[in-house]
């Protein structure tokens, strides 16, 4: 019965949802990918939103309830029966009224297949973007492969309106060959290739933030954002190409990424105890951007030991990795490639979960000292342990799945400032704090 009441509410918001698209005046904005969605869709809400009334999904609400709920303004009900019929109630109301936003800025999500039909159903994009392919949701019931979780995604790019503009990052190879043979006018490319529309290059980062050059046509600009990561120049480019699309001139947009700051739980950069340094990662995890998020505590590990005095003690690089979840059949091996990245990035490795010992078994394999792995089931565990370890300067990268791992209940155990924890850290609602 809760089942058959979820998809009536769903069905029910969807009529209403394509009404109120039906009386939109302005352009829709789409991003898609595997990862970095919401951070690319702030990132690009940011420069828009200083010219255009945009209006966006919060935080990530881009499945196809949460599409639903951001073009019919309202709130989710969560398990609330009478919650829900208030807001159905709400959502009609609403739908008889225009949003005169200019922009709507909307995240979509694809986790399994017709998820995209569902989203493009709803609302067409003028511009879309696609940030990157990853194997991710392979879980059963989601998808067999990489290259079907491309099929569905690249749904977005034949749901676009006439004339529309498809953003696509041509350093995934999936992406690089559809932007070579996909039919319609208006693909823009970004990425490190030399045959890229926006090309990226001379990416620098530091515990301050990230720069990076990017050219297109005989135009350079010095990009320059208080984000952690080199990769995170994939985030950013695409706000710098909707600035272009929109007429904002690009120096605005310069600017205003120089005070961007990414949502909760993406890298993140805060104050720890004992004088140590976190980078939050707590969000989400999947393989690839666990490697990248190896490779920035490798980087910031020599960056912040450049320079030290004769005698004074390198910054350790600890990594606290948890489960990466919906990986299917292929959970083994990706937990055990992440092992075999970890070795060279940190000095210490703390697991959390079943799989996550994966990790640290290969590490292990690969020469790391096993005074220096340990695991753990569960985020709290870890902390407990972990606190007391602590050391004045240490570089704590933190990153795994949401779902059964919750990391970010470790990192607000070693914070400094853990009042600070409602606005700094993912999930702080009232209905995660029951899970």
């Amino acid at each position: 019965m809760k089942n058959f009441l979820k998809k009536i509410v769903l069905l029910v918001l969807k009529r209403l949802a394509i009404d109120r698209m039906k009386k939109f005046k302005g352009k829709v904005v789409a991003v898609t990918g595997s990862a970095g969605k919401t951070s690319t869709k702030d990132a690009i809400f940011a420069v828009l939103n200083t010219q255009f009334k945009v209006r966006k999904n919060d935080k990530s609400m881009n499945s196809e309830f949460g599409l639903l709920l951001t073009i019919l303004d309202i709130p989710s009900g969560f398990s609330s029966a009478l919650t829900w019929s208030w807001l159905l109630l709400k959502a009609a109301f609403n739908s008889l009224f225009r949003d005169y936003s200019e922009i709507l800025l909307l995240e979509y999500g694809v986790d399994k297949p017709n998820d995209m039909d569902f989203l493009t159903s709803v609302a067409k994009p003028d511009v879309a973007i696609m940030t990157n392919i990853y194997p991710v949701h392979l879980d059963e019931g989601q998808f067999e492969n990489i290259e079907a979780i491309f099929s569905e995604k690249s749904k977005i790019a034949h749901a676009l309106k006439a004339n529309g503009k498809l953003i696509l990052n041509t350093d995934t190879p999936l992406l690089y060959d559809f932007a070579k043979n996909f039919p319609k006018k208006g693909v823009i490319t970004f990425g490190k290739n030399e045959e890229a529309d926006y090309l990226i290059s001379s990416p620098k980062t530091s515990l301050e933030g990230v720069n990076f050059m990017i050219t297109h046509h005989d135009i350079k600009m010095q990009v320059s954002a208080p984000v952690v990561g080199g990769y995170q120049s994939y985030v950013l480019t695409p706000a710098i190409i909707c600035a272009d699309l929109f007429g904002i001139p690009l120096q605005n947009a310069l600017n205003t990424l120089t005070k961007f700051r990414l949502p909760p739980g993406r890298m993140n950069v805060i104050e720890g105890i004992n004088g140590s340094t976190i980078l939050d990662g707590s969000y989400n995890a999947s393989p690839e951007v666990v490697k990248e998020a190896l490779k920035v505590l490798k980087d910031l590990g020599k960056e912040v030991d450049t320079g030290l005095a004769k005698g004074e003690k390198p910054h350790r690089r600890i990594a606290v990795l948890g489960n990466m979840n919906e990986l299917g059949d292929d959970a083994k091996t990706l937990h055990e490639m992440i092992g075999a990245e970890t070795k060279e990035s940190a000095d210490m490795l703390i697991t959390v979960g079943g799989n996550a010992k994966l990790i640290g078994e290969i590490a292990l394999g690969k020469g790391m000292d096993e005074k220096s792995v340990f695991y753990f089931n569960t985020a709290l565990e870890a902390a407990d342990f972990f606190k007391k370890k602590i050391e004045k300067e240490d570089i704590i990268l933190v990153k795994g799945s949401q779902n059964n791992v919750r990391l970010e209940k470790f990192v607000k155990e070693i914070m400094a400032h853990p009042e600070d924890s409602k606005k700094l850290l993912v999930r702080q609602e009232k209905v995660w704090e029951k899970l």
